[in-house]
């Protein structure tokens, strides 16, 4: 496309191969005279058939005003298209509108308000693309407000051009309406600022205009034309009644800019959205530099330093902090990433941005994700995660080495935890109650590893369970017969086999009335009942001190008065005290341990206890489990992802110096089906428990016929 200089430059005739451009009158006071300037712009840019132009105005008074105005016949608008838009091409399209003398087209979008009410916003951007293709420029006006299908229409724009009152009025408006483009992450180099009537007494100038707008540039100072109403009631163009006006002259110097902006050589080319999804290869260079770069920038701004000292504390002041940061960042990247012109492109290295200032940089979106249950960092560049069970490779991943370092130390470091050289694992919590693993060089080989094990927001219960498929509806009832019972319920399985959640969701069966204490590693029990302490182990301090461990809070909790004790999980000597507990009047009592099958329970606590230090005979050591514990639940993590309780042994005694375990359900698999799914069903063993009569004595009813092998 040439630049508009009369009778010079080459034809703009439209190829087959190249873009229209698309200007965006947006914004100004109702009466500033954005559609005069709309006209005249889209007359100039046609002038003499060199560009073919389209003005699309989306106000619904608009046809009837054009009508009178360009002296036109009456066309379809879009809302009369809109259901056959697929009719049209980039060709079909041209001469459908009725064109002006100057060879503009020019669409409407409906009638009426009743008219746009029936054009869908999807309609409207269809449109948009077909008269891309079809047109060198399409100037739009009559575009006001912030709705989606505005901010659609502004996103697919080129150039947005923001009308402005050389007045003080209408500059506080402007920049009103300058802080919501920044604020929704438009680029300033996208906003072209077109001062009118600059030529009024008193009147602001440019050089003010950008002033008070910073970072924004006046395109085109226009002045005053008393002859506009002139040209109006001869149905003509200003500029084409008075071509030597100022007026003219200045609409010809915009038109003759833009132009030059948007086709001119050295223009950078916009980078499409694309190039800014992060792949498992990782992102461009240039654009991992200027994030890198702009993260510096934020981190050495003085005034973000002190609002974080004085506001970091509350959630309100972290808002504030997290807003204040966006706006830097935004107004950084005017000048960093000028060529960016897409809005959610913007936005999306915008977030990524703050996210590692702030946040934990890129497992941010995977933290939020709350399909996600498990984050797996094996180094910088590989972020595995947990979705409905499966292990997914995420597109995600960090810069570099030190940025994970820094997201691991920004976990830790509030908890008081360190973690370098000298101690380079730990296990700490995340505010919500995530688990947290990171280990680092020299201990891990490739680089910082880091696993995050989500905390659930949403409680689960029983019936929760059965939908999911992890027990069926008489395992359930029995379970739950047996918590209220009193029974002591070990639950065994292997990592991320759902033993905490079966843990937490059989725990709500004791009654209200109990006083439960709950010890763990890392709180993630989350029971229902009101009388309930909880008790967290801690970690030894930075000189090595002070730690507090479970067995030590195992012990403490007895003097604590409890009807029940929940352990989250029994790993050590803390499996003595456990199981004295439940041997002397703490009946009810609930562990998990890590476990392939009841017979390896057995001899995980068996193990355990012989940790504790006490040199105990071996025999000794199953009678303490034998008269402990009374039901051993199985959970497994099957190779679909999915969890099922597999199977519930009761605990029978001894007989010939071992433990006699009795299978009561079994989760027998029978196949997958054609998605790959487990396929099986939960059975009886045929064994009803001994204790069924104690459970009857207590008023506990349990139907004799679940245990029918079927």
């Amino acid at each position: 496309m040439s630049i508009l200089a009369g009778g010079k430059g080459k034809d703009m005739t439209k190829t087959e191969t190249s873009n229209g451009r698309v200007i965006i009158f947006h914004g100004g006071k109702t009466g500033e005279g954005k559609s005069l300037l709309a006209q005249n712009l889209a007359a100039m840019l046609g002038r003499r058939g060199r560009s073919r132009v389209l003005l699309f105005d989306l106000d619904p008074q608009a046809r009837q005003e054009h009508n009178f105005r360009w002296d036109l016949a009456v066309g379809p608008s879009l809302a009369e298209l809109s259901g056959n838009l697929t009719r049209f091409d980039e060709n079909t399209i041209q001469g459908y509108f009725p064109r002006s003398r100057s060879g503009v087209e020019v669409a409407v979008l409906a009638e009426s308000e009743t008219g746009v009410m029936g054009v869908a916003g999807h309609q409207v951007l269809r449109a948009m693309e077909l008269f891309r293709k079809a047109y060198d420029f399409v100037v739009v006006d009559g575009l006001a407000g912030w709705d989606s299908l505005t901010l659609s229409v502004l996103d697919s724009g080129d150039r947005i051009l923001l009308v402005c009152s050389p007045d003080l009025v209408g500059l506080k408006q402007e920049r009103e309406q300058v802080l919501n483009y920044q604020e929704l992450k438009f680029p300033a180099s996208k906003i072209g600022l077109i001062l009118n009537r600059a030529d009024m007494p008193g009147a602001l100038r440019p050089e003010d205009l950008e002033k008070a707008l910073p970072g924004h540039k006046v395109m085109a100072a226009v002045p005053f034309d008393l002859r506009a109403t002139e040209a109006l009631n001869q149905q003509r163009e200003l500029i084409a009644m008075f071509p030597n006006s100022p007026f003219a002259k200045a609409v010809k110097k915009l038109a003759r800019r833009l132009a030059e902006i948007e086709s001119g050589p050295g223009q950078a080319t916009p980078v499409p959205e694309a190039e800014l999804v992060i792949k498992p290869t990782g992102i461009k260079p240039d654009y991992a530099r200027i994030k890198e770069r702009i993260h510096s920038l934020v981190l050495e701004n003085t005034e973000l330093k002190a609002l974080a000292s004085e506001t970091v504390a509350t959630s309100a002041g972290q808002v504030m902090l997290r807003e204040k940061v966006e706006a830097v960042v935004a107004s950084l990247m005017v000048l960093e990433v000028p060529e960016l012109t897409r809005r959610e492109a913007r936005e999306k290295l915008v977030q990524e941005i703050v996210d590692e200032v702030l946040g934990l940089g890129p497992l941010e979106n995977l933290i939020r994700d709350p399909e996600v249950t498990e984050i797996m960092v094996n180094r910088r560049d590989q972020i595995f995660m947990e979705k409905a069970g499966q292990l997914v490779l995420s597109d995600r991943h960090f810069l570099s080495d030190k940025q994970l370092m820094t997201v691991i130390e920004r976990i830790v470091a509030p908890l008081g935890r360190r973690i370098d050289e000298s101690q380079p694992y730990v296990d700490a919590r995340l505010a919500d109650g995530s688990r947290v693993n990171a280990i680092i060089p020299p201990l891990a080989l490739k680089g910082p590893a880091l696993t995050i094990r989500k905390f659930s927001q949403q409680r689960l219960w029983i019936d929760d369970l059965i939908k999911f498929g992890s027990l069926n509806r008489e395992l359930a009832e029995f379970l739950g017969a047996c918590v209220r019972g009193r029974k002591n319920i070990v639950i065994a399985g292997g990592t991320g086999s759902g033993k905490t959640t079966l843990l937490n969701v059989v725990a709500a069966y004791i009654p209200e009335s109990e006083r439960i204490i709950t010890v763990e590693d890392a709180a993630e029990l989350n029971l229902p009942q009101p009388h309930v302490v909880i008790l967290e182990t801690r970690p030894a301090n930075i000189e090595g001190q002070g730690a507090i461990t479970i067995r030590d809070l195992v012990r403490n909790c007895l003097r604590m008065r409890p009807d029940r004790i929940v352990v989250g999980e029994c790993r050590s000597g803390e499996a003595l005290d456990m199981l004295q507990a439940m041997n002397t009047g703490h009946d009810g009592s609930l562990t998990t341990v890590h476990a392939n099958s009841p017979r390896d329970t057995i001899a995980r606590l068996e193990t355990m206890v012989l940790m504790s230090g006490m040199d105990l005979p071996v025999r000794a050591i199953r009678e303490q489990i034998a008269g402990a514990v009374d039901l051993i639940v199985q959970q497994s993590r099957l190779q679909d992802g999915s969890r099922k309780v597999t199977r519930v042994s009761e605990v029978d005694g001894m007989e010939d110096g071992k433990i006699v375990l009795k299978d009561i359900f079994i989760y027998k698999q029978t196949g997958l089906d054609q998605a790959g799914r487990v396929r099986g069903e939960f059975k009886a063993a045929g064994y009803m428990p001994g204790f069924i009569k104690e459970l009857a004595a207590r008023g506990i009813e349990v139907r004799p016929d679940i245990f029918q092998r079927k």
